[in-house]
């Protein structure tokens, strides 16, 4: 927060905001709305830390209020301030109380609230640390479903922002419709039935997932049939580490038999699979077809390994 009242120049710390404004006005509940959505972040930037100093500060600051009312002074009102006015551009609020440390909330706790009480996010989006997997993995985005074909398949990293259930007017079965958003734009989605038995417990709202999808067409609307899904959390890549003398015609042909054996039946191969190239000053990714990504990571690389391939498996997004 950068700005005060005009008399005290900018705030310094809550405890100074607290002093220097009517608390009648801006009550607790304000205070604590500013902290969760991060006005403080640039004098202080642990909200947590915050919202524990708010009791102390509060109750220290209307202490002050009453005694500036009643014409009381603090000793060090008198003697640490030059100015005509007694209360103004001094530094009390560097003696103010504070509770004892904590730490801060998490990333993911931050963005709940600004998204709680603003409607929307302020100092990140979910997906931001998606993004360079989104790339490799969803490189259709969702601003771009208008520029493909109805009833193409592809898969996307996505978050749901809204969940409807609904029922079947035929035989009374679940399914849902879905808004969801990528960092490009905003899409709706329908789960049916079928669907919808195997990934309910996802499709819940602030859920991050990869999801694989037909275009449709509804009412003149794109949106998406989804298929499947996975929260991008528990997602792995099987990585393999290839040399440039390792990128012959033989060793590919092996490395691709390999991923077929493992790739499983329609939608169980949800673990992509990207090659690394290492040269002296060149390093670059090489993203598989879905075709190729697999139904166990973990048993392919074992695969790999016996194979003579370097091979890994890496979390999609690092925590």
């Amino acid at each position: 927060m950068t700005s005060g009242n005009a008399s005290g120049g900018e705030f310094k710390a809550l405890a100074d905001l607290c002093d220097r404004v009517d608390l009648r006005t801006l009550n607790r509940r304000g205070l604590e709305a500013l902290i969760y959505c991060g006005a403080f972040d640039s004098i202080q930037p642990n909200r947590q830390q915050l919202i524990k100093d708010l009791e102390p500060l509060i109750s220290w600051a209307q202490d002050r209020a009453k005694d500036r009312e009643s014409g009381q002074l603090n000793i060090f009102d008198l003697f640490g301030n030059t100015n005509s006015e007694p209360d103004q551009n001094n530094n009390a609020w560097e003696s103010a109380p504070s509770a004892p440390a904590v730490s801060d909330f998490s990333r993911q706790e931050k963005l709940n609230w600004e998204k709680e009480l603003l409607g929307f996010y302020v100092s990140d989006h979910p997906l931001k640390s998606a993004r360079p997997v989104a790339q490799v993995l969803s490189p259709v985005s969702l601003a771009e479903l208008a520029e493909q074909k109805k009833g193409t398949t592809l898969s996307a990293i996505v978050m749901l922002t809204e969940v409807k259930p609904h029922l079947t007017k035929k035989n009374n079965e679940r399914m849902a419709f879905v808004q969801m958003e990528d960092l490009t734009g905003q899409a709706e989605g329908v789960v049916f039935p079928k669907t919808y038995e195997k990934i309910s417990s996802l499709l819940q709202a602030d859920s991050r997932l990869i999801i694989w999808a037909k275009v449709d067409e509804r009412d003149e609307k794109i949106q998406l049939i989804i298929e499947d899904a996975e929260l991008i959390e528990s997602l792995r890549t099987v990585v393999v580490e290839l040399t440039p003398q390792e990128v012959t015609t033989n060793n590919l042909n092996q490395l691709k038999s390999i991923l077929q054996k493992h790739s499983g039946k329609k939608h169980q191969a949800k673990f992509p699979v990207l090659a690394t190239i290492a040269a002296p000053q060149q390093y670059q990714f090489v993203r598989f077809d879905s075709k190729y990504w697999v139904q166990d990571h973990q048993v392919t690389v074992n695969a790999l390994k016996a194979s003579g391939f370097d091979a890994r498996t890496a979390p999609v997004i690092r925590s």
